[in-house]
């Protein structure tokens, strides 16, 4: 088992996630580069390309590979003028000089571009390029693919489709396994090309992102709760499974993950175990509050991106910014947690997904993931209660655009 995982920037961590042989590889990049990524830059580290040759350095003295994110979900159109060739150029050069050892793309053109003029880069195809297929796998592989991440939205839970894609093709073949996307969400494309946005330098908006999916989907599991089971992760004693099927490479996420937390979800995939409340390792987190680690200067950057009453009211970012707060969870106990799923009671979930065919049966036919959250999840009913509310507000306000304009 290989573990690709998330890069903080935060000291110590290359040195602690070393302790674990599993992890082979680590990836991030700057807050902001040219091309633009999966993560708004406001919910990241403020960082240089001093802090990533230190880290491609200090990686590589654990025997520990850096792979560098350019998997912004579009170019937007630069790479068709001079100027976006030069700057593109100029990132790829720097990622060269420093020893970076691969780079993820999501455009097809830029796996050729880095294949032609820098040749020493493996190139690893992104979740963000949707390879959901047989035919498209083996697309990317004759471009030069080295290893492919394929679709955790559309494959995760699909066991003959990830055979199938395997069988195709020759090239490594990775899994993202502890993202809790809704399966064949129809927010996948939105919410890439919003978070791509938001990443991407000298962007018009300066980092701004009203980041409507991840309310919509948070509330849409709230609403009906089988999706927190109907979901993209994978647990740590379910790996075995797709093992089976030949994939052996793992990425662990979140870039915005405070230490503590990537190292326990880390712990337990090594492990292949985990004892205690799924949402743990598998739920979103941001270092967006005090609690969930964020500096001063942080939550400073977070204001300074996201206050601009000339692009929405304020009184809907305050809005959005309680609903946030309160989805992004950092308390896993027991007792305390507003969520909760007990891993060790998911014992055989997996193997009742496999024998069904979530493309054919509708969810209200089947009712398979529902039996499994009546009986695994507990969610507090004030919370709950709260939490619609607060989503519903949103929604109308989406809806009818008052977050940005007077009502008719």
């Amino acid at each position: 088992m290989n573990l690709s995982v998330a890069y903080t920037f935060d000291s110590n961590i290359i040195e602690q996630l070393a302790r674990f042989p599993e992890v082979k590889e680590i990836y991030g990049k700057l807050d902001e580069d040219i091309v633009g990524g999966g993560r708004s830059t406001y919910t990241l580290s403020k960082t240089t390309n001093s802090d990533v040759a230190l880290a491609v350095k200090e990686a590589h003295s654990y025997n520990i590979s850096f792979n560098y994110l350019l998997n912004g979900a579009t170019l937007n159109g630069i790479e068709q003028t001079k100027s976006g060739q030069r700057e593109i150029r100029r990132l790829l050069d720097f990622l060269s000089k420093i020893d970076v050892d691969s780079v993820t793309v999501a455009s097809p053109y830029l796996l050729r571009l880095v294949k032609t003029q820098y040749p020493q880069f493996k190139v690893r195809v992104s979740v963000f390029a949707v390879v959901d297929s047989p035919g498209k796998a083996r697309q990317w592989q004759d471009l030069g693919a080295d290893t492919i991440c394929v679709s955790a939205v559309a494959c995760n839970r699909d066991f003959k489709r990830l055979e199938n894609i395997r069988k195709a093709t020759a090239c490594e073949l990775q899994l993202i396994v502890n993202a809790s996307c809704i399966l064949n969400c129809a927010y996948e494309l939105t919410h890439m090309n919003l978070l791509t946005q938001s990443s991407r330098k000298k962007d018009s908006m300066g980092g701004f992102c009203l980041d409507y999916c991840f309310f919509y989907c948070s509330a849409k599991k709230l609403r009906e709760t089988m999706h927190y089971l109907r979901s993209t992760w994978i647990r740590p004693e379910d790996l075995r499974y797709y093992e089976a099927l030949g994939y052996s490479s793992f990425k662990i996420v979140e870039r915005s993950c405070p230490s503590d937390l990537l190292l326990k979800r880390v712990a337990a995939y090594a492990r292949r175990s985990f004892d205690g409340n799924l949402i743990e390792l598998v739920g979103p987190v941001a270092k967006i509050k005090k609690e969930q680690g964020a500096s001063l200067s942080q939550r400073a950057r977070i204001v300074a991106t996201m206050f601009k009453p000339s692009l929405i009211k304020v009184n809907s970012l305050l809005l959005m910014k309680r609903f946030a707060e309160k989805i992004i969870l950092h308390d896993y106990s027991p007792n305390s947690s507003s969520i909760y799923i007990d891993n060790n009671q998911l014992d055989g979930f997996i193997e009742g997904i496999k024998e069904r065919d979530c493309d054919i049966l509708s969810c209200e036919e089947c009712g398979y993931c529902q039996q499994w959250a009546d009986k695994v999840l507990k969610v507090d009913t004030n919370y709950r209660e709260e939490m619609l509310e607060l989503a519903d507000k949103l929604d109308d306000g989406l809806a009818h655009s008052t977050h940005w304009l007077q009502s008719q």
